[in-house]
């Protein structure tokens, strides 16, 4: 290794999501080291042998295999690793439509409050951050370990939405739409989630870095170039600027 360079270790990218979403981050934190990159430093990028999940990604950086992972915020996970605090994707998975069966829209049409949307199960993953946010807002809940599944437990009336990101639904339903599911057409879930980068807690001068790399990075504009050139997100972005919907505000845990 030589000396001055940078080595990091990333995981491997495994996402059900489009290719073009799940490499945002990579090339997010490419771009912030490369805004704060010295004279003559080489930046080097390996990636862990095996593709493991978010809960597993989070324990590798914590022992220090995984030098750096991007995840949704709580205060458990910012106790643990230390947290860039940049919201990656200006907040657009905070927005949250109702992945609903097609014939349950008569049903949904009567949710008006919080209240009356406690009436209804909702289908979380059961390491999925989101799962304590409907818990503790007394959403009855039924989980799963399992993300594919999950759409097909909505079909079969295992419960009765899924509460989905505007940046991903859409994908969902071009993927598993044929199972008589659709979104939901009056409703949207609102609930603070940013998006950070995570280190080691022994590592501060990184995530020291990767925030002044990124705060550069929108300073000059080629942060939102590269969140705009990512097709999920941009229409995101446009659609969250025109939501006409019923908000359900959530709480978060403290």
């Amino acid at each position: 290794m030589a000396k001055g360079d940078l080595y990091l270790t990333l995981p491997k990218t495994a996402s059900l999501e489009p290719e073009a979403t799940s490499h945002f981050y990579e090339q997010a934190l490419l771009l912030a080291l490369e805004k704060t990159r010295q004279a003559n430093e080489q930046i080097h990028i390996y990636y862990h042998s095996a593709n493991v999940n978010r809960e597993r990604s989070r324990l590798l950086v914590k022992q220090g295999v995984l030098d750096i992972i991007w995840s949704s915020s709580n205060k458990k996970r910012e106790q643990e690793l230390t947290p860039v605090k940049f919201n990656l994707i200006r907040g657009i998975n905070e927005y949250r439509l109702l992945l609903i069966r097609a014939d349950d829209q008569s049903r949904f049409d009567q949710v008006k409050t919080l209240a009356d949307l406690q009436q209804f199960k909702i289908g979380s993953g059961i390491h999925w951050s989101d799962t304590e946010v409907y818990r503790f807002n007394g959403l009855p809940l039924v989980t799963s370990y399992a993300y594919e599944s999950m759409f097909r437990m909505l079909g079969l009336r295992r419960f009765d939405y899924m509460a989905r990101s505007i940046q991903e639904i859409n994908y969902e339903i071009e993927q598993y739409g044929k199972l008589g599911l659709a979104i939901e057409k009056n409703l949207v879930i609102h609930y603070p989630q940013p998006i950070y980068f995570f280190v080691n807690n022994n590592n501060p001068a990184l995530a020291k870095r990767i925030q002044q790399g990124l705060e550069l990075a929108r300073e000059d504009g080629s942060l939102d170039a590269l969140f705009l050139s990512i097709p999920n997100f941009r229409q995101a972005w446009e659609q969250l600027q025109q939501l006409n919907r019923k908000m359900i505000e959530l709480q978060t845990p403290e």
